[in-house]
């Protein structure tokens, strides 16, 4: 089981930064995870500012969907 990641990324800045946080945690970004990555997923970690942002929003919506653990960064 592994944990994905979603943040805010609604300008190419925070989709970089996003990106960036990514690459250093070592965490997938959810939004580019397939459904069975999402299966096999034991909870979603958000970085800071994600309430600010209406894709990452929509993500959150989608782990809970999921049943995955949900916790902040």
């Amino acid at each position: 089981m592994h944990y994905v990641l979603t943040g805010p990324r609604s300008t190419t800045a925070q989709t970089l930064d996003l990106a960036e946080l990514s690459g250093l945690t070592g965490l997938p970004l959810l939004h580019t995870a397939d459904e069975m990555d999402l299966l096999d997923a034991a909870g979603l970690y958000r970085a800071p500012g994600w309430d600010s942002c209406p894709l990452a929003l929509a993500d959150v919506d989608e782990a809970d969907a999921y049943g995955l653990l949900i916790k902040d960064l």
